[in-house]
């Protein structure tokens, strides 16, 4: 409550500005607001230097002079330098005119809490007590006084540096030394760590080696025959690393005069080419060891795990406070995902040196310090088995084109690998790539006609074309001429007929087709414990052509490798599965909104589901899997064209059951899904067999 007091008494809610990072460009200057001719109300300038000292408002004011008897703001910067990475903010509690005869000046008391956020990212508390001293904040009670100027008719605050840090000496400094916490580990599914620090060399130039190899012999360089020779170690080890000259050469030149320009970091796992034979010819270039947080491998579901480092400007300044620089952090995935988990918090202590304050220097308060002990970091395990993890990366990481496959387990929902390629494929693709699914999601629409009273034996036409509002769609070239005409359900699955699917746009309507997909998985906000996963989207505004398209996979129907291998699924445990990628700290994926309600998938619709994807590999489009050891594989195929510069492509999939798993393998560009993917998930499940057998 803010109180003002002298001819009368006026109440006001507090003021409570954003938080920021306190920056170099701090400035204090003499605030031009007008008391509206009443002596008795220095409210409106409290709340205005309170939001100063809390906002980059700050920055516009550098340059005006200061008020009279004001901190100098290159001082005070200087003495709170150590605080500028943590963000600040200062709460106007209440402000009172003083009453007091021993001055001709007529003044006012504003009193604050100043909070500063030491959570590093962390979610901070930032309570009203004043008094309140948490883990990742540090907040107390300050006090300025505000003068007022008859002939300006302003109230002008008086800045010292205790106003932001009770009890700092004009002449002190705030002193702060943080102890990093041991970052947790992420583990797979057999408690096994897939980050932790691992030995890598870091490479760059040490200029300060450089001028002293340089001048070894006693000779003094001159500064042109410095950048020269700079210039030249800069360019020889960018050369050797394959990087791009120009732009190392360019950072070693503005570094300073004794500075250590970092080029790459490469694991030192004896299988990373470093060529250190040309690094330690080449005058200032250093490989320094070093550990890192890092997975087994560099491409080692390296979109999944994300990676963990310093941010750079541009991701600091997208993080909204929660990176700051110089401050290691997850960058991406789960490393970013679960960084409060896994980061823990650093050990910290701020003290307050006022060694050097002497007579009227010394504050009338104790200064106010700070300490906490560092709070190790948490492991989170995964569902990732590494070793099908590993053999999904080694079958599609040498693709020509950009390919997903997921594994998942439909006894608990867990994914056990969500894979990429090529294998410089940076983006999880697996987890939120968008693309038609083509005829994979024949089987969505097959159980919208169980719906509608179908069985597997039913027999509906198959046509050689359709014609829907003018649009003529007809099935894919070498379709078999055998099964034209009248066919049943589970022949139009086994030999993917387009025509018998688009036939039912009538009967279908959208809103069935959306809640068949949901109720085999396909929701748009899933629960994975993956930020940013995505299943599938099937929508309920179309008709006509756009909705027949989407009865087999065209049109506006969207899924993911994920989407796809969740409807596989749920086929194989006969109720709606929710996919997991985290087990610890567990993930709920029942709180979803987005699950079916009233329209659950049943054991029995499921088993006919089942029924119907045995066709493909026995009588139908991908007899290749019948190879496949163990228990019969159960499968669809899927291919969706779609244009490219002006060219016709297709993207193809497949998606199938075998055991306790469910697959599903996408590719960009292809043939059709039983060319293209058959022979590669053929291989996938044989090797498969060895690690996770079908039948038990």
């Amino acid at each position: 409550m803010i109180t003002v007091s002298h001819s009368h008494q006026r109440k006001y809610p507090p003021f409570r500005p954003r938080f920021f990072g306190l920056t170099a460009t701090l400035v204090v200057a003499t605030l031009g607001l007008s008391a509206c001719g009443s002596v008795d109300d220095p409210t409106q300038a409290a709340e205005q230097f309170a939001e100063q000292l809390s906002s980059e408002q700050l920055k516009a004011l550098e340059g005006v002079d200061l008020a009279d008897g004001s901190t100098d703001r290159d001082a005070l910067v200087e003495a709170i330098a150590e605080l500028e990475n943590f963000p600040v903010e200062v709460t106007l509690d209440s402000v009172v005119e003083d009453d007091s005869d021993d001055s001709e000046d007529v003044t006012a008391t504003a009193d604050y809490t100043v909070t500063w956020d030491l959570s590093g990212g962390h979610e901070a508390d930032t309570s009203d007590d004043a008094s309140n001293e948490t883990e990742d904040a540090w907040t107390y009670a300050t006090q300025a006084t505000l003068i007022w100027d008859e002939e300006s008719e302003v109230w002008e605050p008086q800045l010292t540096s205790a106003t932001l840090v009770a009890g700092l000496a004009e002449t002190g400094s705030v002193q702060v030394s943080e102890t990093p916490a041991e970052r947790g580990e992420i583990l797979d599914a057999h408690d096994e760590p897939l980050t932790t620090e691992r030995p890598v060399q870091r490479i760059g130039i040490d200029k300060t080696h450089l001028v002293d190899e340089l001048s070894a012999g006693g000779a003094e360089l001159d500064d042109d025959e410095v950048m020269q020779a700079a210039t030249d170690s800069a360019t020889a080890l960018a050369e050797a690393l394959e990087l791009d000259v120009d732009t190392f050469v360019d950072r070693v030149l503005a570094a300073g005069d004794r500075a250590w320009v970092e080029f790459i970091v490469l694991r030192d796992d004896g299988e990373t080419e470093i060529p250190s034979e040309e690094i330690s010819e080449i005058p200032g270039a250093v490989a320094r060891e070093d550990t890192m947080v890092l997975a087994p491998t560099a491409t080692f579901a390296r979109s999944v795990l994300g990676s963990y480092g310093q941010p750079n400007a541009e991701q600091i300044e997208a993080s909204d406070g929660q990176m700051r620089a110089g401050t290691p952090t997850g960058l991406s995935g789960l490393q970013q995902n679960y960084n409060d988990e896994l980061a823990g918090l650093s050990g910290l202590e701020i003290t307050v040196d006022n060694a050097e304050a002497t007579g009227d220097q010394v504050p009338d308060t104790e200064p106010v310090e700070f300490k906490r002990d560092a709070t190790d970091g948490t492991s989170i395990t995964t569902t990732l088995d590494t070793r099908v993890q590993e053999l999904a990366e080694e079958l599609i990481g040498d693709s020509d084109v950009l390919a997903g496959l997921v594994a998942i387990r439909p006894s608990d929902g867990h994914i056990l690998a969500a894979a990429e390629g090529p294998e410089d494929t940076s983006w999880p693709l697996a987890l939120q790539g968008s693309y038609a699914p083509g005829s994979t999601f024949k089987i969505v629409t097959a159980l919208s006609m169980l719906r509608n009273g179908l069985e597997p034996e039913s027999m509906v036409q198959c046509p050689e074309t359709i014609n829907v509002a003018g649009a003529e769609i007809s099935n894919f070239d070498g379709y078999p001429a055998e099964y034209i005409g009248e066919i049943s359900l589970a022949d139009a699955i086994a030999q993917s007929c387009n025509t018998s699917f688009v036939g039912q746009y009538e009967e279908i309507t959208p809103e069935q087709e959306h809640d068949a997909a949901v109720a085999l998985g396909l929701v748009e906000d899933p629960i994975v414990g993956f930020d940013g996963a995505f299943l599938g989207s099937v929508p309920t505004d179309v008709e006509g052509t756009a909705h027949a398209a989407g009865l087999f996979g065209q049109g506006s129907v969207q899924a993911s490798p994920l989407g796809m291998a969740t409807v596989a699924a749920s086929v194989s445990a006969g109720e709606t599965v929710s996919p997991v990628i985290v087990s610890d700290p567990s993930v709920d994926p029942t709180q979803n909104e987005n699950l079916p309600a009233n329209t659950p998938l049943t054991e029995d619709e499921a088993a006919q589901l089942r029924e119907l994807m045995r066709g493909p590999v026995e009588t139908g489009t991908v007899p290749i899997l019948q190879d496949v050891p163990g228990a019969s594989v159960l499968a669809k195929t899927g291919t969706a064209e779609f244009e490219s510069d002006g060219e016709d492509l297709a993207h193809t999939w497949i998606m199938a059951i075998h055991g306790d798993v469910a697959v599903s393998l996408f590719f960009h560009e292809g043939l059709a899904g039983a060319q293209t993917n058959g022979p590669v998930l053929q291989e996938f499940l044989t090797e498969l067999e060895e690690i996770i057998p079908s039948e038990t």
